[in-house]
């Protein structure tokens, strides 16, 4: 099997490719990380965490891909806040979904390749003992000196929450009532204002909105209100409001993930080889064999006045390849560790984006399951095909065949409908003018990757205080 490997600073040409099974091992850290956090959230009488507390991160995480866009900067140049990590985390699973929140909204000057996770540099920086990036919360500020800005805090938590130290009134509002720490008001979560600004989707209000009234607003059946709903329709867009349709899809995603994790560490502290390297590299043999279930032969052209054929990831599958059997089948990771694998490439979507149509000659992304019946039932379908296609079984180990796994059961892995780009492959992973930084003045030719590049030009863009970030233009060194 060829190796995997990912990248998480866009600007290089030459990126710094690290290993998937050492970026794997960073994950196992920042799972115990976010797993610290789930206490320190609002929550109910049965310790479940308040949907107003998640909606009010994923409205910070809204503004984090905005303030992305607005800076020119990438997820490695600003890692997020940790609650927008967590939401973020959950948004990336599936890049089908991603890519088409970024391009749907305007945030087309910089792609893929610009938000990849930045695992290890939030590993790096906890392990510090750091608990901001200097640079992410200096830039954060500085945006928040202009009059279109959401008024946000860039951490939730203004230091460690679980440590002895003075806290923020924001902080106790998000805390468990029972936290030694802090004693926060539980009314306080729906008091709270949201400010909308500038020209991006917000709700026709003029006034701050509260996080109660907007959670209500949110659980309505009909579409999100906002200004742009008669442009969403007309172009069959997402609301950028709605990076999940609901509330309750956004509550059950985390929450799935939150029993995910959970499952991880347990089988990490349970089993001394489950955290290895040299477990996590012979497991990517059969993450890669995973996804070449629902494989088809890569589509490939030939390159203009050459004699070389190169991977077409702009072509539509033939019809029959699509759709070969009845209907869209789904296949479940065979055991925990797939599992663990595939949710730690996702979070790097420019690089899963290349190599799954290098692997499956199409975008693999993901459909959650309705329930442990239901992912048994489609491992066995899953089962069928592994061995049809192998001939050998897969390392059953902290799989469902072992029975009950405490509430986890993996999501199924599907082809989504048609093409899953917005645009053409560079500019899906490089941006239509990635500009770092959006330094005015400055061009070149940046490096989407292999054999790939695109123009970019700083021209003389005023970028204002509308705070929406539109266009191109600013200034950066890309990867001439």
């Amino acid at each position: 099997m060829t190796p995997i490997s990912v990248f998480e600073d866009p600007w290089p040409k030459d990126k710094l490719k690290l290993p998937l099974e050492s970026v794997s091992l960073k994950h196992f850290e920042l799972i115990g990380v976010f797993l610290k956090l789930i206490p320190h959230f609002q929550t109910d009488e049965q310790g479940q965490i308040l949907p107003e507390a998640l909606v009010y991160s994923e409205w910070r995480y809204i503004n984090y891909i905005r303030f992305l866009h607005l800076k020119g900067v990438s997820a490695y140049d600003c890692p997020p806040p940790w609650d927008v990590a967590m939401i973020w985390y959950c948004h990336l699973l599936s890049p089908f979904h991603f890519h088409r929140h970024l391009w749907d909204n305007d945030h087309i000057s910089y792609g893929l390749n610009h938000h990849q996770f930045p695992v290890t540099k939030l590993v790096r920086l906890y392990e510090s003992g750091k608990w901001s990036d200097s640079k992410s919360e200096k830039e954060w500020n500085r945006w928040h000196r202009k009059p279109a800005c959401p008024r946000l805090p860039f951490q939730l938590w203004p230091s460690h929450p679980w440590e002895n130290k003075r806290k923020s009134r924001l902080s106790s509002l998000f805390s468990k009532k029972n936290t030694p720490t802090e004693s926060p008001d539980a009314e306080d979560i729906w008091q709270k204002k949201m400010f909308f600004y500038g020209r991006l989707c917000r709700i026709p209000l003029i006034k701050p909105c509260l996080v109660g009234d907007y959670t209500s607003l949110r659980r309505r059946e009909c579409k999100m209100p906002c200004i742009k709903s008669s442009q969403h329709s007309l172009a069959g867009h997402r609301c950028e409001l709605t990076p999940w349709q609901g509330v309750e899809d956004l509550v059950e995603v985390f929450n799935r993930q939150v029993t995910f994790w959970m499952a991880v560490l347990k089988a990490r502290n349970s089993d001394a080889d489950f955290a290895t390297r040299k477990y996590l590299a012979a497991s990517v043999g059969d993450y890669e064999r995973f996804i070449k279930l629902h494989g088809i032969p890569p589509t490939m052209k030939k390159a203009p006045y050459k004699d070389i054929w190169k991977l077409d990831m702009d072509a539509l599958p033939a019809p029959g390849a699509i759709m070969s059997e009845p209907r869209n089948r789904e296949f479940v990771p065979p055991n925990l560790m797939v599992d663990f694998l595939w949710h730690t490439h996702r979070l790097y979507p420019a690089s899963y984006w290349v190599w799954s149509f290098t692997t499956a000659g199409r975008l693999i992304d993901y459909e959650p399951m309705a329930s442990a019946v239901a992912a048994k039932r489609t491992l066995a379908e899953t089962d069928l095909e592994w061995k049809k296609r192998n001939g050998f079984r897969y390392d059953e180990k902290h799989s469902l065949h072992q029975g009950d796994m405490e509430g986890y059961f993996p999501d199924a892995a599907i082809v989504p409908p048609g093409h899953p780009a917005r645009a053409k492959v560079q500019w899906t992973l490089g941006g239509m003018n990635p500009v770092k930084e959006r330094r005015v003045g400055t061009r070149g030719r940046y490096h989407v990757f292999e054999g790939l590049h695109i123009p970019f030009d700083g021209g003389s863009w005023d970028f204002g205080g509308s705070g929406d970030g539109g266009g191109g233009g600013g200034g950066g060194d890309g990867g001439s």
